[in-house]
Parts: C-alpha cells; structure tokens; sequence
C-alpha cells in the first residue's frame, strides 16, 4: 500500500479523470452487488479468471489469509449466491472512499478503504408508525478495511483481475 499511496502523487499514463471514474465504477458496482448478493452482476465485474481472497488481522499484526482463494467468474458468482441471506428486516450496506488509483494504459491497480453497516428495521406497529418523523430501526458499523485490487481493461471495459478485501479484524470462512 505504501507503494501506491506513493504512484498516487505522480500521475502516469493514461490516468485521466474519466479513467480513474470508470475504475472506481467498477469497485461501487461490486459492493452494491454485494449488498444485493447478486452474484450474476458481480461475477461480471471480473475477467474470466480473476480472483478475490479474504484477509483478517488481529490489531497490527499482517493480514491472514482466511479461506481459500475464489477464483474464475463463475466460482466467484456462486460464492456470492452462497452467502446467507439476512435475516427479515435486515440490510447490509458497503461504503467506499478515500481511493487511491493508479492507471498505466490498460492497467490499474486501486485500493479503497470500506465500512459495512447493518440497518435492522423496527417491527411495523398494527397502528401504524407514531412521531417523532424519521426513521424507524438501528444502524451498527459491523466490518472495517480495505479492497486493494487490480484491474485490466478488456474489450474497452474495466475488469477486476483480483480483489484483496482485508478486513481489520480476524475473519473466520467456517
């Protein structure tokens, strides 16, 4: 990452804004994918034979691998449909920001930092919601870290040749 956060303060070839907004692109559609658990629009953000691995860390120590990598589109859409779906009531959703993108022609590597909530709507009263106005349930932060990845651009499209999600805390694929 040091590295990276280096290259982001020397613009190189071919990082124009336009490319640098197509690649973040790419990262907002695979979290909202994510949110979702659309496995079929996720898998399509990566070339044939991409990858993404999970890491967990315990405080500052390295990042761990945690499972075993998922890799082709195709194993990376049914590992997205095999997620368990969220209880009634419940929804996850992912935040990126502060990226960091570096573009050599059609090559890019990027790494965003993310957050992960989880909204719990309350249960709808028979009588119907009563004041105080706004919204109804709880929010909890429940995931923290960072995507680095590396993308290509094929047949004119950006698409993800590997995706690391480190979370900042220890990760267990049971």
């Amino acid at each position: 990452m040091k590295a990276l956060l280096k290259a982001s303060l020397n613009p190189s070839v071919g990082e124009s804004p336009a490319a640098k907004h197509a690649i973040q692109d790419v990262l907002s559609q695979y979290v909202r994918a994510t949110d979702e658990r659309d496995g079929d629009a996720q898998s399509k953000l990566f070339a044939d034979n991409g990858m993404i691995r999970f890491f967990g860390r315990f405080g500052t120590h390295e990042y761990q691998l945690a499972g075993e990598p998922v890799i082709g589109a195709e194993r990376i859409r049914h590992h997205m449909e095999g997620f368990p779906t969220l209880p009634e009531r419940t929804y996850q959703q992912h935040i990126t920001t502060d990226h960091l993108i570096k573009v050599q022609n059609a090559k890019a590597t990027m790494n965003a930092q993310f957050l992960v909530f989880s909204s719990v709507a309350a249960p709808k009263p028979e009588d119907g919601w009563q004041a105080p106005p706004g919204v109804k349930g709880d929010i909890t932060l429940i995931m923290i870290g960072y995507y680095d990845s590396d993308l290509r651009k094929i047949d004119g499209v950006w698409k993800l040749t590997w995706l690391d999600v480190k979370h900042s805390l220890p990760v267990f694929m049971g």
